[in-house]
């Protein structure tokens, strides 16, 4: 089962006081009586909870643990699973029939390389390849997709690593909004963050391939929204939870350091880490963000987390917050 799981956690707190203590000396005479208010008083008690404390050490030693579903394991991730079984086991992906990753998968547009949307049409081992430095990015699954194009992990043998890219449909209005991206994103990476200290997705290349502006970025795992869903929206442990917002708010200090809106800023686009000790997110999905000097768009946000601003159209140089 799915689960999330800090290393560590505040010590449970103690039953509370009633706080109505009881004395059981003898009744004073009727000639006392009057000095004495009540053979019943009140005295406070200790705090019912333990004060909360931060523990720099044991924020270093929170790890989140993502257990993929026993239906991914066993299907999509099967070749992996029998590997973790049985170190021994090799399967070679020639004797993979060709398997389309797009839907629609036939070709109508752009010479046939392009479906009826206008997203380029992958298979397993589809390869990309920037024309100028002639890498190769040998795609080897769809992570998600969006009205702005898709998303593959791809394997890149040249650095022997995997990589999340980015391909843009090809339209002119999402080839110039996804320059923006790879703009915005140069400059919070080389200006403002060289050393990715501000939890900011790292951009890698981009280059044109048969119309499809794609744009390579560091491979990351699952969003906040599906790390709660897994956690049957039981919430985080208060750790965790302090944890990712301080990161959360250093990267949104640094965008307002660089007078950048993100513009759609929401659980489902900071994603978590592969394999981070300490846990670790980043600010993902710079299609819609803008300069502050340059809001042009009046039409942002996903609906369930638009901001007043935006509602009744008010400048927003504020709605990262």
């Amino acid at each position: 089962m799915d689960e999330v799981s800090p290393s560590h956690e505040a010590e449970p707190p103690r039953a509370p006081d009633s706080g109505l203590k009881v004395d059981d000396s003898p009744l004073p005479s009727s000639s006392s009586s009057s000095s004495s208010s009540s053979s019943v008083s009140w005295r406070p008690s200790p705090l019912a909870f333990t004060p909360y404390s931060s523990h720099p050490a044991a924020a270093n030693n929170l790890r989140v643990v993502v257990r993929r579903p026993l239906v991914a394991r066993l299907t999509k991730d099967i070749v992996e699973t029998y590997c973790t079984c049985n170190p021994q086991f090799k399967y070679s992906e020639e004797l993979n029939p060709k398997r389309y990753l797009t839907s629609p998968s036939v070709g109508v547009l752009n010479d046939g390389y392009d479906n009826a949307n206008s997203d380029l049409i992958l298979t397993v081992n589809f390869v990309l390849v920037n024309p100028e430095t002639q890498r190769r990015y040998i795609v080897k699954d769809v992570l998600g997709h969006g009205t702005f194009g898709q998303v593959a992990k791809c394997w890149v043998p040249e650095i022997g690593n995997f990589v999340a890219v980015k391909i843009i449909k090809n339209q002119p209005a999402y080839y110039q909004q996804a320059l923006v991206e790879v703009s915005i994103l140069t400059t919070l990476n080389k200006k403002y963050d060289p050393e990715d200290k501000h939890h900011i997705v790292r951009i890698y290349d981009y280059f044109v391939y048969r119309r499809h502006l794609c744009i390579c970025f560091e491979l990351l795992d699952t969003n906040l929204y599906e790390l709660i869903k897994i956690n049957h929206f039981r919430g985080l442990s208060l750790s965790i939870v302090q944890l990712f917002s301080k990161q959360i708010l250093k990267g949104l200090a640094l965008l307002k350091d660089a007078a950048i809106i993100h513009c759609d800023l929401k659980p489902e686009n900071i994603l978590l880490c592969t394999s981070v000790k300490p846990a670790e997110i980043k600010i993902i999905d710079f299609g819609s963000a803008c300069m502050e000097d340059r809001t042009v768009y009046s039409y942002i946000q996903s609906r369930y987390y638009r901001s007043p601003e935006v509602l009744l159209g008010y400048q927003y140089p504020s709605i990262n917050m």
